[in-house]
């Protein structure tokens, strides 16, 4: 089976003056605004290695922009900041290495369980492991010089630069009445070192739920919708470190509500997913700073199965 996800993600964020070197004076006494939108794809490939296994690579690309928009409220130019400007992940900064390449993904799995077409359950166990890429923040953006004030710097990069293993649950269960097929799955990533440049990232926690209505009667000559479905997950991180010191503001749950409608068509299956997750660590800040943010995420997912055979995979 090939898939493809394509996921745009913006956040409309604020933050207050940052109290450094001290509140009465701080570097940049300023309100901090602006976007940081993202586009992602997400290509795979699974394989079926028997009746029970299968195996899927998956590869993500990624050019995520920050758009700065403080503006000095007399000239209306862009205010000068350290921590900010208008920048993408593909160039290549003071403490970032840029590129397109996010990580790779090794995914083993398991059928436990399957009902096949009828009602009833089907259950997946499923682990593997993360491969990350080159393009990685190499310092700290926390890091102050020996007056207090903080170095020229980019907060956000396309992969941590640790290997992770991960480990998922998967219940499904398809039924006669609505909704038709509901389910939920949980995952743990829980990572393998610390990358060469000194950051340990985060253990993350997920647990999400589906629920889809089945087939509705809308078709046209070139689709039809499958089913409208509703999702909500909930992804907590522990905190992350750098050089053995905790990353402000690392440690969060992030709850996210969404809607889905899957259509069906001749050269294979389609889903748009709406999102708007909400952040609760945005309101328990470690650095005492006021901040808000606006997150929407939009998805289009694509679903082809090959019909193919690897004869060397099958043997007597």
């Amino acid at each position: 089976m090939f898939t493809g996800d394509y996921v745009y993600q913006t956040i409309d964020w604020w933050h207050g003056i940052i109290p450094f070197p001290t509140s009465e004076n701080p570097d940049e006494p300023y309100e901090h605004y602006g976007l940081l939108n993202s586009n992602i794809l997400n290509l795979g490939l699974t394989i079926g290695l028997s009746d029970y296994w299968n195996i899927s690579l998956s590869q993500l690309l990624i050019e995520r922009c920050m758009e700065w928009q403080a503006r000095d409220p007399e000239t209306g130019d862009l205010e000068p900041s350290v921590h900010h400007r208008t920048e993408c992940s593909s160039s290549n900064f003071d403490n970032s290495k840029g590129g397109y390449l996010g990580d790779t993904r090794l995914n083993f799995k398991y059928l436990l369980a399957n009902q096949g077409k009828g009602p009833g359950n089907r259950v997946f166990i499923g682990g593997g492991l993360v491969i990350p890429s080159n393009n990685v923040l190499t310092e700290s953006p926390f890091l102050q010089d020996g007056d207090g004030h903080y170095p020229e710097h980019r907060h956000f990069a396309l992969s941590d630069g640790s290997y992770k293993i991960f480990t998922d649950f998967q219940f499904f269960k398809k039924r006669m009445k609505m909704p038709v097929f509901w389910g939920t799955t949980f995952s743990v990533e829980y990572p393998l070192n610390e990358s060469k440049h000194g950051f340990h990232p985060s253990t993350v926690y997920d647990l999400s739920l589906m629920a889809l209505s089945g087939p509705i009667n809308i078709k046209t000559n070139f689709f039809k919708i499958s089913s409208i479905g509703l999702n909500y997950s909930i992804k907590h991180t522990t905190v992350s470190k750098w050089h053995d010191l905790v990353a402000p503001n690392s440690k969060s749950t992030t709850y996210i509500p969404g809607l889905s409608i899957l259509f069906g068509s001749k050269i294979g299956t389609f889903g748009i997913n709406i999102q708007r997750p909400y952040m609760d660590n945005l309101a328990t800040n470690d650095a005492g700073v006021e901040q808000d943010a606006e997150l929407w995420q939009f998805s289009i997912s694509y679903r082809k199965i090959l019909n193919k055979y690897i004869d060397k995979l099958y043997w007597k």
